[in-house]
């Protein structure tokens, strides 16, 4: 890294850092704002309110006396009806607009002076309404005497200065509303424009170091990958001089093994006193050339992946024995092991070799993820699955998938660690895969993986060898 580089590394955190700290006084400031703001609107709000309550009482008030007349001239009950719902809603609307003017004392008195006023007006309209038209005379001088004392009057003038008061109010209220309103916008922006332009400061410093970095993985890794493909390249070399070793081999063992058996007819035709002995060597020589070449052509089949010889196994015992294999990089990190395969499903055809392998790849897998781990557990389950084929689950509790392989990982060459090739799982699907089954990794319920994979049942593999024979 070079000296502007390395200054920009580390300008970008103090960058980073005060871009954090804008964020929070504009948090802040914006917090205080917005409650200055709510309760500037309250205020606005309030005056509304009562605004409302003084105009519902000037229509309550008018529509009193409105019916309260209708009755008089007419005498038709509904008249006194709706004047006795409108003196209700009277009574209701002074007690809603005491309540709303409470916190103002000078408020709270000029109402409790208007409802003395309403409550004589609706005391002379109660009068008038029980008199009725059959008392005419003395209704009409109740009204006569209203308008002497001026009380319609008097009301409406103590609604009009309390509307005039609270539009009043409300004219200031606005007023300040709007100039908080403006002042916290402004605020608000000067400090959002130098936070924003801080952190997109920091965002070019952090990108221009990530960019760098990168670079710099992206050089580690063509060297890494470099040294895998020539890797890769020495295997493949490996298993194509296999191949042909094998090959080669064939045609000598066979001769050897010819050449020992036309010994063995010569020495039985012969009078040799030791043939007896001779014989069974030679007996020994040719197994044990049949058997190189029963190796041999599993060496083969192995490279050319195709098709090996299975037997009835024990499901148990190969677990046991890649345990056993496995277990030499345990030592100075023991792992609590749990082995739970059911005696119904413990018979399997398989090639015990392959199977093997796939249970080792697994197993060490798991060793290596729980390194590290407090708790290092790995169980192994094997159950009865559907279609006569046996599951088996190999859960252990290290830190989990690594979400970047994990769609791809049983593909080749698909690690994580620095050392590995990443064909260990590939094999073992190939192999799961040839033996007709499947297999899988998901997350474990409790942490850490689970792989799962299938296998038939010997019984049911050998029904459908034999049906296939059969057809």
């Amino acid at each position: 890294m070079n000296r502007k580089s390395f200054a920009n590394a580390t300008l970008a955190p103090w960058l980073l850092g005060a871009t954090l700290l804008l964020f929070i006084v504009i948090a802040g400031a914006l917090f205080l704002n917005l409650m200055r703001l709510r309760d500037s609107f309250s205020w606005v709000q309030h005056t509304n309110d009562v605004l409302l309550s003084i105009s519902g009482i000037q229509q309550a008030v008018l529509e009193a006396e409105t019916n309260e007349r209708g009755y008089l001239l007419t005498g038709i009950d509904s008249y006194r009806e709706t004047y006795s719902r409108k003196r209700d809603d009277l009574a209701s609307r002074l007690d809603n607009l005491r309540s709303t003017a409470a916190d103002n004392p000078e408020h709270a008195a000029r109402i409790d002076e208007l409802r003395q006023l309403i409550d004589m007006r609706t005391a002379q309209l109660g009068r008038v309404i029980e008199l009725g038209p059959e008392r005419l005379r003395e209704a009409l001088d109740i009204l006569e005497q209203a308008r002497t004392d001026r009380l319609t009057e008097r009301v409406e003038a103590s609604l009009a200065g309390l509307t005039q008061t609270e539009q009043g109010l409300l004219a200031e209220r606005m007023s300040r509303h709007d100039q908080e309103s403006l002042a916290a916008a402004l605020i608000t922006a000067c400090l959002l424009i130098l936070a924003v332009a801080s952190a997109a400061i920091a965002a070019f410093l952090l990108e221009h170091q990530r960019a760098v970095s990168r670079q710099q993985e992206a050089d580690q890794r063509l060297q890494a990958l470099q040294a895998e493909l020539m890797r890769v390249a020495r295997l493949s070399t490996m298993g194509e001089m296999s191949s042909a070793l094998a090959h080669e081999l064939n045609q000598p063992l066979g001769a050897i093994t010819n050449y020992v058996r036309g010994s063995r007819r010569l020495v039985d035709a012969s009078n040799h006193p030791d043939k007896t002995r001779i014989g069974a060597a030679l007996d020994k020589a040719a197994q044990q050339t049949l058997r190189a070449g029963e190796v041999i052509q599993r060496l083969r089949e192995f490279v050319g992946r195709g098709e090996t010889d299975k037997t009835i196994e024990s499901l148990r015992a190969i677990a046991e024995d890649a345990l056993a294999l496995a277990s030499v990089v345990t030592r100075d990190c023991p792992v609590d092991v749990e082995l739970a395969i059911a005696p119904a499903v413990d018979r399997v055809l398989v090639d015990k070799v392959q199977l093997q392998q796939v249970f080792l790849n697994l197993i060490r897998n798991a060793f290596e993820a729980m390194r590290e781990q407090p708790e290092r557990r790995l169980t192994i389950d094997g159950s009865a699955a559907a279609d006569g084929l046996i599951e088996v689950v190999v859960t252990d509790s290290g830190p989990g998938l690594d979400p970047q392989i994990a769609d791809r990982m049983f593909q080749p060459f698909t690690t994580t660690k620095p050392e590995g090739m990443g064909i260990g799982l590939s094999i073992s699907q190939t192999i799961i895969q040839a033996h007709g089954g499947s297999i899988k990794a998901e997350p474990a319920p409790g942490g850490g993986t689970l792989f799962r994979f299938t296998l038939p049942q010997a019984e049911f593999a050998l029904s459908e060898v034999q049906t296939a024979a059969a057809v």
